[in-house]
């Protein structure tokens, strides 16, 4: 037979097959509900992170199923990642917004994780936040020396979180007389409580304050002590990192492990036996969504920076986690109280 016509043939067949393949994702998406499941609060930067891909993403996964997004703040994040692991179906019809500790906690052992966060499919991020340790002004606290000399109270959802982690790490690396008052179920009424007076400060991503407290910017309503982070960040160029802030080798590698989930990226995941079409309809969707001059337009105007994270490097950081060594596992858990 000519080769011209077996080429042919053998193109028209993969083609097929590639359309067949397309299609099929279409007619499973048709008329069903993706349900996003966030763990941060709607009134926190990660719901407002969840709440722009969601309302754009649906436009790019085949067969446009309606997206909703299913709130499930608490136990650090935890609570959304074991609600998905546990009880959703595993069909591609749920994903999942986690904190920037999945892959952390699950490493340290944190008590409450109940997924396996090896078997996350990551679909990709859209920026990679940072931590700040953050007060009202109104607290008396203005810098680091005012926290070591006077007791800050700060808030924080619970001990399997970064609103936790963060005070009592700093407490035993630098000094500092943090005490955290936990039980508060997502950023939203962390900031309520700071606004009321009811605690100082708190320690989370410093995008959930630009993103929805843009007035207490404006009006110099709060100071941020230090970023969570090996270097000082641009947004923030007067803010000490922690990083520069220690001094040993064993203290800079509890310090690079505690900041690594960062660089995931506000991650999107999934869990379980996806099959792979449908896999790799959510991750083309999820880049198609990111590069679209609707989102792009969209996420100027609610103020939120893009800085977007492949699943590939999502993959490749998670595994760096994994691997870090269990001397220094051992260290972060003990200062945390962990078990």
């Amino acid at each position: 037979m000519n080769r011209r016509i077996v080429f042919g043939l053998v193109s028209a067949s993969v083609l097929w097959a590639v359309a067949a393949q397309a299609d099929s994702v279409s007619d499973f998406y048709s008329g069903k509900t993706v349900t996003v499941v966030s763990s941060g609060g709607a009134g926190g930067s990660h719901g407002a992170y969840a709440q722009l891909i969601t309302a754009h993403i649906k436009n790019f996964i085949p067969g446009n199923p309606n997206v909703i997004i299913q709130y499930l703040p608490g136990a650090g994040g935890n609570k959304a990642m074991n609600y998905l692991y546990n009880a959703t179906r595993d069909d591609g019809t749920f994903i999942g917004v986690p904190l920037q500790d999945l892959m952390f906690n699950a490493r340290i052992g944190v008590k409450g994780v109940k997924y396996d966060a090896g078997k996350a499919h990551y679909l990709g991020g859209a920026d990679v936040p940072f931590v700040s340790v953050t007060v009202m002004k109104s607290s008396g606290i203005a810098s680091l020396d005012d926290a070591k000399r006077k007791e800050v109270m700060m808030a924080s959802a619970g001990k399997g979180g970064q609103t936790y982690m963060v005070p009592v790490l700093l407490n035993s690396l630098l000094g500092t007389k943090f005490k955290v008052i936990s039980g508060y179920r997502g950023l939203g009424l962390m900031h309520l409580a700071m606004q009321n007076g009811e605690v100082h400060g708190r320690a989370a991503t410093w995008a959930s304050i630009v993103g929805t407290k843009k007035a207490w910017i404006k009006d110099g309503l709060v100071t941020n002590l230090i970023t969570i982070t090996m270097k000082r960040e641009p947004a923030l160029p007067n803010v000490p990192a922690l990083g520069e802030l220690v001094t040993s080798n064993e203290d800079r590698s509890v310090v690079r492990l505690l900041t690594a989930s960062a660089a995931l990226g506000r991650a999107w995941v999934a869990f379980g036996d996806i099959p792979k079409d449908r896999l790799a309809a959510l991750r083309d969707a999820y880049v198609k969504t990111l590069a679209d001059p609707a989102f792009l337009a969209d996420a100027a105007k609610r103020g939120l920076p893009l800085q977007p994270v492949s699943w590939q490097d999502q993959h490749k950081l998670a595994e760096e986690i994994v691997t870090t060594s269990d001397t220094t596992v051992a260290r972060l858990k003990k200062v945390l109280g962990y078990k």
